[in-house]
């Protein structure tokens, strides 16, 4: 198993929530989970 650094964890919740905060309603963040989940699935491959 691979372990991430701090300043890797630390730059992938930045992005998360960026993305998340830049979000109006609850519909975009919905939008921008699934956008993120999609991300994480095309890594493991």
């Amino acid at each position: 198993m691979d372990y991430m650094t701090d300043k890797q964890m630390e730059f992938i919740v930045y992005l998360v929530t960026d993305k998340i905060t830049a979000c109006k309603d609850m519909d975009e963040v919905k939008k921008a989970v699934e956008e993120l989940k999609l991300m994480v699935k095309k890594d493991q491959k």
